[in-house]
C-alpha cells in the first residue's frame, strides 16, 4: 500500500516563507517539525529506490493544479541540500509556477536544444543562490516534453546527471492536465504524487496512480496536502 506523508495544511502560516513573494533560502528549511520529519522519510524512502550507482531521479506531480506540488518540490530540495548536504538539481517541466522565482538564471534553453546537439547540459543549467542547489528547465515550450521524452538520446543525458548529482527532482504538470508526469516516469526511480486534502477524490487520485503504474513508472509515496486542522497546531503536535 502507498503510504502517505501528510504536509499539514497550516504549514504555509507556521513556516511563513512558502509565498509567492519570498526570498530564496541559503542553506535552511524552515519547514514545521512534523513536515520537516516525513520529507525526511520520504528521502530515505528515495534512497532505497534503486540499488544502481549515481543520484537518484524523483519526479514529483501534483493530481490537480491546485495541490502545491511545486512548493513542496522546492522545500524537499533545499531540505536534501541544507539539511542533508546533498548535490541537488531541480528541474522544471513546462508550465512550472515556482515560488520566488527560485529558476532565475535557469537559462532559456531547455533538454530539446540539448537533444539536437545545439547545446550542453551545462547550457541548460544553473547554480542557484542555495548553496548546493542547481536549477534547469527540462523544456521551455508547452507541448514539447513528449517529443524529449521519445528521443533515444534520453537516457544518456540522465546517466550523466546521475554522475553529477545526489539528487535529480523534475516537477512536473498536474496528471488531470497533462499525460507528461506518466510517460516520464519510466525514466525515473519513482514518483511522488501529491494530493490536495478535502479537494481531490480518491477515485482521481487512484486513477492518476494508475496513469504511471501503466507506463511502467513507481510510485514512491504520496503527500496529503493543506489537511485542515480543526484543533490548533500546538495541541496537534501533542497528540
Amino acid at each position: 500500500m502507498t503510504k502517505i506523508y501528510e504536509a499539514l495544511e497550516n504549514a504555509d502560516r507556521e513556516r511563513g516563507e512558502m509565498t509567492q513573494d519570498a526570498a530564496p533560502r541559503a542553506t535552511r528549511s524552515a519547514l514545521p517539525r512534523p513536515l520537516e520529519e516525513k520529507l525526511l522519510a520520504l528521502y530515505q524512502r528515495v534512497e532505497s529506490s534503486s540499488d544502481a550507482p549515481g543520484g537518484r531521479v524523483v519526479a514529483f506531480v501534483g493530481v490537480h493544479a491546485g495541490s502545491d506540488s511545486s512548493n513542496l518540490v522546492c522545500e524537499f530540495a533545499r531540505l536534501a541540500t541544507g539539511r542533508l548536504l546533498k548535490k541537488v538539481l531541480l528541474l522544471a517541466a513546462y508550465p512550472s509556477p515556482y515560488p520566488n522565482s527560485i529558476l532565475a538564471g535557469a537559462g532559456s534553453e531547455g533538454w530539446e536544444d540539448v537533444l539536437e546537439g545545439g547545446a550542453s547540459v551545462d547550457d541548460v543549467i544553473a547554480a542557484s543562490p542555495d548553496a548546493g542547489l542547481w536549477v534547469g528547465n527540462m523544456s521551455v515550450s508547452e507541448g514539447s516534453l513528449p517529443s524529449i521524452l521519445a528521443s533515444s538520446g534520453l537516457s544518456g543525458v540522465i546517466d550523466s546527471l546521475r554522475e553529477r548529482f545526489d539528487l535529480i527532482l523534475v516537477d512536473t504538470p498536474p496528471l488531470a492536465a497533462s499525460s507528461d508526469a506518466a510517460l516520464l516516469s519510466p525514466a525515473t526511480d519513482g514518483v511522488v504524487v501529491v494530493v490536495e486534502a478535502g479537494k481531490t477524490r480518491w477515485q482521481v487520485a487512484r486513477n492518476g496512480i494508475e496513469q504511471i503504474q501503466a507506463q511502467g513508472g513507481t510510485v514512491l509515496g504520496t503527500i496529503l496536502n493543506k489537511r485542515r486542522q480543526y484543533i490548533p497546531g500546538f495541541i496537534y503536535r501533542k497528540l
